[in-house]
C-alpha cells in the first residue's frame, strides 16, 4: 500500500472509532496516518479532539498546533486551541490563540466576544506581563491584511495610539476621580443623556474648563472586569459630545464609537488611584455588587476618600414607585454608603434631610457638616448647538405657544397619571379643541404600565397627548422655547432638572410641592398640593387661558433667575472637596466593620429585604481581598486566586467555635481549603452540595481580628472550579443552647431567625 493510500485507510479506521467514541483507538490511527503523511492539517485537528476527549491534554495542545503552523490562514484549529488553553486556565496562551483566530478572519462572530471575555477575566496571581505588554506582542507578527476580523484592526490601532502612557501628573495636587461608572452603563442601552447622567457630563465638563491645580481623572467599572478602569478625559468628552448630537443608537459613528470604547476599557490595565485622591461617584452605583469591596481596597491601600453624590432616597422613601429589585439593591447600596463615605454631596436640602433621616433609621449619625448642598441651578441652555427653526415643531403634529411640555422619565412617581385626570377634567371643562396638548417627552422607566392603558382607555384624552423619547439637544430646546408653560407633577423628587430647564427657558413650570421642588423652582414656578389632581386642573387652567398672568411669571423669570454655569458648580464641588480634605488632615480613613457577634448567622448573600431597620447590616463588609464575586442569593463565590474575611472578633472568655457553610459549583465538584489562624481544613463539595466546616478558636482575652481564607484547588484535569461561601455562624463550644437553636434553625432552613442583623 502506497503511502497515501495508508494514510487514506488509517484515516478512515480514526474515524470510525472517533464515531462510535473509542478516542484512544482513534489517536492510535490518527497519529499512523500522520506518519504517512504529516501535511494533513484536518487530521491534526482530528488528533487534537481525540487526545483532548481522551484526557491527554498536552498532546491535544501539540496536535493543535501543528494544525495552526500547517495552515496560519485558517482560523479553526486556533479556536479548537483556545477552548482548550481556556479549559486549562492557560489564560494568555488561549488569548494569543483567538488573536490568530481573527487575525485569519474565518471564524464565527462571537469570536471576538470570547476573546474580550478572557481579557477581562484575565486571572490577577497568575499574570506574567502586562495586559498592553501580551497583546503588544501577540499582535507585532500579524501584519495587516484584507481577510482579518475588524476587532483585530481595531485593537491595533488602540494599541498604538490609546494604550499610551499616560503624562505623569505632579504628586502635590488634590486629585478628584469621577466614577462615571453609571455613566458608561448608560451608554451600553441608550445615547441622549438625561438627568443624572446630564449632571456628570456637564460637573465633569465644568471642572475641566476650571483648571486650577487639581488632577481631574475619570474612571468606571464595566461587565466582565471588576477593576477600577481609568478613561481618559478627551476620550471622554468626545463620547459625550458625540451623544448630544443626535437619539440615534444605530447611527454609524455611534456605534463605532461604543465598540471603540468596549474595547479600550476591555484592554487598558487597572486604574491605581493617586495616594490621598478623593473619589467622587455622580451618578449611581447600587447595580454594582462587589462596588464596596473595591473602595475598602482603594482605601486601604491608596488612602482615598470617598464621596458620593447621592440624588435621592426614592427606592427607601417611595419604595411603592420602584421595583422590588431596585429597592433590594438600594439599601445594600444605603448600608455601603453609611459604613464608607467619608462626606457626602446632595443636590438640594430635602435630600440631605432624607439622608440624615435613612441613616438615623439604620442607626449611622451623620453630621451635617459632612453634607455639602450642591444645588443643580445651572443652565442647561447649549448656546453652541444649532437652532432649529420654530415651525420645526410641525413634525409632531404641534404647534408653538399651543402645548404644554412635561420632561420626565415614564414612571409612576413622575405623576403622568395625575397630569392625565387634570387633562380630562380640563377636557371636559373646556373641549378637548381648547385645551393645548400635553407633551411628554422622556424614556420608559418602571411602573408605567397604567399611564399607558390611560391613554388607550380614552381616545379623546389620548388625542391631546403626544409621547416622545430620544429626542437631540436642539429639539428639546425648541420643545422648551415652543411650549406655553412646562409641567411637573412629581410625587418626590431629589431635585427636579426639568424644573430647572424650564426656567433656564423663561418658561414657568407648574409644579407640586414635593420634597426638593420649592428648592428647584424658588419664587419662579406656581406651585399645587402634590397629588391632587384637582389642584393640579386648577393651575393649568389659569397658566393656559389667563395669559396676562403667565406672561408676568415670564417677566420675573426673565429679569430675576440667574442660573448658575456648570463651571461654578464644579467650583463648588472642588471647594467642599478641598475643605473635607482640610478636615480630614491626619485622620485615619478605614473602614469600620461591625464585630461579629457570637451567637449569630452572618449570610454573605445579595440583600432581599424591601424595608429598612436599626442595626440593619451585610456581612459583606467582611471580605477583606478582591478574591469574591458579587454576592448572590445563594453566597458569594470566591474567585481562582482565594478570598479572604477579616472578622472582628469579641472578647470571649471561652473557647468559641466557627461554622462556615460552603456551597457546591453548579457543574462541577470542587475541592477546597480553609485557613483559620493555625488551622488549615481541606476537602470536597460535590454539584450543588451544601456543607458545613467548622474550626475551633481558643478563648481571647481582648478583641482581635480573625483572617478566615478560603481557596479552591485544581482538579486532574486541568480545571479550576470554585465555590460559593454562605455564610458563617460564631458559636460558644459549651453553649448547648446556642447549639440546639443552631442545629434546630439549619434543619428547618431558617437560619435568618438567627441573623446578626435581623430586626429585633
Amino acid at each position: 500500500m502506497s503511502p497515501p493510500d495508508a494514510a487514506e485507510g488509517a484515516v478512515a479506521s480514526g474515524d470510525f472509532a472517533r464515531d462510535r467514541g473509542d478516542w484512544a483507538a482513534a489517536a492510535t490511527a490518527y497519529r499512523t496516518a500522520l506518519e504517512q503523511q504529516p501535511d494533513l492539517a484536518a487530521i491534526w485537528v482530528q488528533l487534537g479532539h481525540a487526545e483532548k476527549e481522551r484526557g491527554a491534554f498536552e498532546a491535544a495542545i501539540d496536535a493543535y498546533g501543528r494544525a495552526t503552523k500547517l495552515r496560519p490562514l485558517e482560523a479553526d484549529a486556533f479556536i479548537h486551541l483556545a477552548h482548550l488553553q481556556k479549559r486549562l486556565g492557560l489564560v494568555d496562551q488561549a488569548i494569543g490563540s483567538f488573536l490568530h483566530a481573527l487575525h485569519a478572519g474565518d471564524c464565527a462572530p462571537d469570536t471576538g466576544d470570547e476573546l474580550l471575555w478572557l481579557i477581562n477575566h484575565r486571572p490577577r496571581h497568575e499574570q506574567r506581563e502586562t495586559l498592553p505588554a501580551l497583546l503588544k506582542r501577540t499582535v507585532a507578527p500579524l501584519s495587516p491584511r484584507a481577510g482579518e476580523k475588524p476587532l483585530l484592526t481595531q485593537l491595533r490601532a488602540i494599541l498604538t495610539e490609546d494604550m499610551a502612557e499616560p503624562a505623569s501628573r505632579g504628586q502635590s495636587r488634590h486629585t478628584l476621580v469621577f466614577d462615571i461608572s453609571d455613566l458608561i452603563a448608560y451608554y451600553r442601552n441608550a445615547r441622549l443623556p438625561t438627568g443624572i447622567q446630564r449632571v456628570q457630563i456637564e460637573t465633569i465638563e465644568g471642572a475641566v474648563q476650571q483648571g486650577g491645580d487639581r488632577d481631574i481623572r475619570l474612571c468606571c467599572f464595566i461587565d466582565g472586569r471588576e477593576d477600577w478602569l481609568e478613561l481618559p478625559l478627551e476620550h471622554m468628552r468626545a463620547i459625550a459630545r458625540l451623544s448630544t448630537a443626535s437619539g440615534d443608537r444605530t447611527a454609524p459613528e455611534w456605534v463605532e464609537a461604543m465598540e471603540r470604547l468596549r474595547l479600550f476599557l476591555s484592554l487598558t490595565e487597572p486604574f491605581d488611584f493617586p495616594q490621598g485622591a478623593s473619589l467622587i461617584n455622580l451618578g449611581t452605583s447600587w447595580w454594582l455588587q462587589n462596588y464596596f469591596l473595591y473602595v475598602r481596597e482603594a482605601k486601604a491601600k491608596r488612602g482615598i476618600r470617598y464621596v458620593p453624590f447621592v440624588h435621592d432616597m426614592i427606592p427607601i422613601i417611595t419604595p411603592e414607585h420602584c421595583v422590588r429589585g431596585l429597592t433590594q439593591d438600594f439599601i445594600s447600596w444605603v448600608i455601603g454608603v453609611f459604613d464608607h463615605a467619608d462626606h457626602f454631596l446632595v443636590n438640594s436640602d430635602a435630600t440631605r434631610d432624607d439622608l440624615i433621616a435613612v441613616a438615623a433609621q439604620l442607626g449611622y449619625t451623620i453630621d451635617r457638616d459632612d453634607v455639602a448642598v450642591i444645588a443643580l441651578d445651572t443652565d442647561f441652555r447649549k448656546p453652541e448647538r444649532k437652532r432649529l427653526p420654530d415651525s420645526a415643531v410641525g413634525q409632531w403634529a404641534l404647534e408653538a405657544d399651543d402645548f404644554v411640555l412635561f420632561v420626565s422619565t415614564i414612571e409612576s412617581r413622575k405623576g403622568h397619571l395625575i397630569a392625565f385626570e387634570a387633562w380630562a377634567e380640563l377636557i371636559a371643562r373646556h373641549g378637548a379643541s381648547a385645551v393645548p396638548k400635553l407633551v411628554c417627552v422622556g424614556n420608559q422607566g418602571w411602573l408605567n404600565k397604567q399611564i399607558y392603558q390611560r391613554l388607550t382607555d380614552d381616545p379623546v384624552l389620548a388625542e391631546r397627548v403626544t409621547m416622545l423619547s430620544r429626542l437631540s439637544d436642539e429639539e428639546l430646546a425648541l420643545l422648551y422655547r415652543s411650549c406655553r408653560f412646562t409641567l411637573y407633577p412629581s410625587l418626590y423628587e431629589g431635585w427636579g432638572l426639568p424644573v430647572t430647564e424650564s426656567l433656564c427657558y423663561g418658561k414657568v413650570p407648574l409644579i407640586s410641592d414635593a420634597a426638593s421642588l420649592p428648592q428647584a423652582g424658588g419664587d419662579f414656578a406656581v406651585y399645587v398640593e402634590a397629588g391632587s389632581v384637582h389642584s393640579l386642573a386648577k393651575a393649568a387652567d389659569r397658566l393656559m387661558f389667563d395669559s396676562a398672568y403667565r406672561q408676568a411669571l415670564e417677566t420675573r423669570i426673565a429679569a430675576d433667575f440667574k442660573p448658575r454655569s456648570w463651571s461654578d458648580l464644579a467650583r463648588q464641588i472642588g471647594e467642599d472637596l478641598d475643605r473635607f480634605a482640610l478636615r480630614d488632615a491626619g485622620k485615619p480613613l478605614a473602614v469600620p466593620r461591625t464585630p461579629a457577634r457570637i451567637g449569630a448567622w452572618h449570610a454573605l448573600n445579595r440583600n432581599e429585604e424591601v424595608r429598612i431597620w436599626r442595626g440593619m447590616k451585610t456581612a459583606e463588609i467582611y471580605r477583606s481581598n478582591l478574591g469574591w464575586h458579587p454576592p448572590e442569593h445563594r453566597g458569594c463565590r470566591i474567585k481562582a486566586d482565594g478570598g479572604l474575611l477579616t472578622l472582628p472578633m469579641p472578647a470571649h472568655g471561652a473557647a468559641v467555635r466557627l461554622l462556615v457553610q460552603l456551597g457546591g459549583d453548579e457543574q462541577f465538584p470542587c475541592q477546597w481549603t480553609l485557613t483559620c489562624g493555625a488551622e488549615l481544613l481541606s476537602g470536597d463539595i460535590g454539584v450543588r452540595e451544601d456543607k458545613w466546616v467548622n474550626c475551633n478558636l481558643p478563648a481571647a482575652s481582648a478583641p482581635y481580628a480573625l483572617d478566615v481564607r478560603f481557596d479552591a484547588l485544581r482538579t486532574a484535569d486541568g480545571t479550576l472550579p470554585t465555590y460559593f461561601v454562605r455564610g458563617f455562624f460564631l458559636l460558644e463550644a459549651e453553649d448547648t443552647t446556642a447549639r440546639l437553636d443552631f442545629i434546630e434553625a439549619v434543619a428547618l432552613n431558617r437560619l435568618d431567625a438567627l441573623s446578626a442583623f435581623r430586626e429585633r
